[in-house]
């Protein structure tokens, strides 16, 4: 895949996890993300991208999992942690 499409669908992938962390309507602390292996690049960022927005933007730490029985293009979270207040 180009540059550009991966960065197009890394974009698509950051917006449904934000989406899905924001739906829990906590302050989440860090999530872990259960992916297919093959949507890994796209979900991590070019270059942490993702991950590292996450951390920035909503000081929201990312664990990643790779897992062959989430269908490629979905995922799972799971809150770890929430923080108090």
């Amino acid at each position: 895949m180009k540059l550009s499409g991966q960065l197009v669908e890394s974009n698509v992938w950051y917006d449904k996890i934000l989406d899905k962390i924001k739906s829990y309507n906590v302050k989440v602390k860090e999530v872990e993300i259960r992916i297919n292996p093959e949507d890994i690049n796209s979900v991590v960022g070019h270059k942490k991208e993702n991950v590292t927005k996450l951390k920035n933007l909503y000081d929201v730490k990312t664990k990643i999992v790779q897992d062959e029985k989430i269908k490629k293009g979905s995922f799972n979270i799971s809150i770890l942690q929430v923080y108090n207040n």
